[in-house]
């Protein structure tokens, strides 16, 4: 075998195996709906905060000190970290998103998590969220 072709196998095959998660990821669940429904949020009206130094009513934090914040189940393992923080129509922060699942970036979701839904515990969040609970919160896209 060649140097070119070497280096392209295990790329693509990378690739080939990743891309059924990637393509799971890009839908969203009827389930997904409900679960916002139950929630209250209205995901449509969400909208990111991009005010790093405004500080949420929620625990008096930062919106840059909640973004990056590792979140933990109740068993203490990591699931993700915030990646946006969320506000309603009024501005009131309501939500964060979370990127979990996925490997090296391929296949992970950005998942909408009700600010009900975790509590700060020292410098993390944790949420009693069950993996499946998880699996069917909405989805965020910020594109």
């Amino acid at each position: 075998m060649n140097r070119k072709v070497r280096r392209f196998v295990p790329v693509a095959t990378a690739f080939v195996i990743a891309m059924p998660v990637f393509v799971a990821a890009q839908t969203t669940s009827p389930s997904a709906e409900k679960q916002s429904a139950s929630t209250g949020l209205q995901v449509k009206s969400l909208q990111e905060l991009d005010d790093d130094n405004k500080t949420v009513r929620w625990n008096d934090l930062s919106v840059d000190q909640l973004e990056d914040m590792d979140i933990v189940n109740a068993a203490g393992d990591q699931i993700g970290e915030v990646e946006e923080v969320l506000a309603d129509d009024k501005g009131n922060i309501v939500a964060i998103t979370a990127e979990v699942g996925g490997i090296l970036g391929i296949g992970d979701k950005e998942l909408i998590i009700g600010l009900d839904q975790v509590e700060l515990q020292g410098d993390r969040l944790m949420t009693p969220l069950s993996s499946e609970q998880l699996e069917a919160m909405p989805r965020w896209d910020d594109d």
